[in-house]
């Protein structure tokens, strides 16, 4: 079933030039980009975006870290797409990821970890509609209804 799902490239990703290589590496993997835009996130938005991390001992760091910089948000469409997408960018942490993944190659630690990914359809639905309005996606599931 084709499906979407949110990547975020954060802002060490940003910061290290590595949004051509994150993309690239996608769209090998056969996502297509429905949906990509550059922004940086304020700290009420980012609050808001990882409430449910709220209580974790990290996520004031997170904050910090998802402010710093800019991020590139996308929305991605593929059979499989949250499922897939979380086995080509790897563990959190690039030292537990897998050899060739994105995370493994570009990662530098747990946090900088050049990219989010969402970890459930639902959360993919969720987190997508955070960052983007229908209007703004081209989706292989609206084609045909699209001229």
């Amino acid at each position: 079933m084709i499906e979407q799902t949110l990547m975020l490239i954060k802002p060490d990703g940003v910061r290290s030039n590595r949004i051509g290589q994150v993309i690239s590496r996608i769209e090998k993997e056969g996502f297509r980009i429905c949906g990509m835009k550059m922004l940086r996130l304020q700290p009420e938005t980012a609050a808001e975006f990882y409430a449910a991390h709220r209580e974790k001992p990290f996520y004031a760091d997170l904050l910090t870290f998802m402010v710093s910089d800019r991020i590139v948000a996308l929305v991605l469409e593929r059979e499989e797409a949250v499922t897939r997408l979380r086995e080509v960018i790897g563990a959190t942490d690039p030292a537990e990821a897998a050899v060739g993944t994105i995370r493994k190659k570009l990662a530098s630690n747990k946090q900088e970890n050049v990219v989010h990914a969402s970890d459930s359809l639902s959360n993919a639905q969720v987190e997508t509609s955070f960052f983007f309005s229908r209007e703004e996606l081209l989706s292989m599931l609206k084609k045909s209804t699209m001229p």
